[in-house]
C-alpha cells in the first residue's frame, strides 16, 4: 500500500500552518495587551545556541513549502527573511498555505520514489521522496513548529496542547 505523499506533506503543513497562525494572533492579542514587547517576542530564544522566535516561524514557512514544491516537481517560491513584525510572519504564513494549495495533488504520482536533491551549506543532500518527506522533512518542519510554540509558553502566553494540536 503505498503512502499519501500529498495528505501528509500538503494536508499537514496547511494544519498547522493554520494552527501557528492561530498562535501568532494569540501573540498579537498579548502583545496588544502590553504582556510583551513585540521586538523581544520575535527575538525570544529557547537556548542561545538557537534561532528567535521570527526564525523560527520563517522555517516553518520554508520546510512547509520546500518539502511539498520538491515532492510535487514544482518550482519553489523564494521568500525573503525581512519580517518585522507578526502582522508580517501571519502573512508570509497565508503566502505559504496559498502556495500549497496551488499544488495538484495529481503532482504527487510517483513522489514516493522520486529523486530529490536539497542544497546544504556545504553538499547537496540526495533523498528518494518517500524518504525525504518522512526523515528529513517532516521532522525538521516539526522541530520549528514545536519550537516556535514553545517560545510562545516560555515568554508567557497562556497557550496549551489544544492550541498546538488544533481542532480534531
Amino acid at each position: 500500500m503505498a503512502i499519501d505523499l500529498y495528505r501528509l506533506s500538503v494536508g499537514t503543513f496547511l494544519r498547522q500552518i493554520e494552527n501557528l497562525d492561530k498562535l501568532l494572533a494569540k501573540a498579537e492579542a498579548y502583545v496588544a495587551e502590553g504582556k510583551a514587547q513585540e521586538s523581544e517576542l520575535l527575538a525570544a530564544k529557547l537556548a542561545e545556541d538557537m534561532f528567535g522566535f521570527a526564525k523560527q516561524v520563517q522555517l516553518v514557512s520554508d520546510f512547509a513549502k520546500s518539502v511539498a514544491g520538491r515532492l510535487a516537481g514544482a518550482e519553489l517560491p523564494r521568500f525573503e527573511d525581512n519580517e518585522t513584525n507578526l502582522a508580517e510572519l501571519r502573512a508570509r504564513l497565508a503566502k505559504t498555505a496559498a502556495f500549497l494549495q496551488t499544488l495538484p495533488q495529481a503532482s504527487f504520482d510517483g513522489a514516493e520514489t522520486r529523486d530529490i536533491e536539497v542544497p546544504g551549506r556545504d553538499r547537496i543532500l540526495h533523498f528518494v521522496g518517500d524518504n525525504y518527506l518522512l526523515n528529513f522533512g517532516l521532522p525538521n518542519f516539526y522541530f520549528h513548529y514545536t519550537t516556535a510554540y514553545d517560545i510562545l509558553r516560555n515568554q508567557g502566553l497562556v497557550i496549551g496542547k489544544r492550541d498546538y494540536v488544533g481542532p480534531v
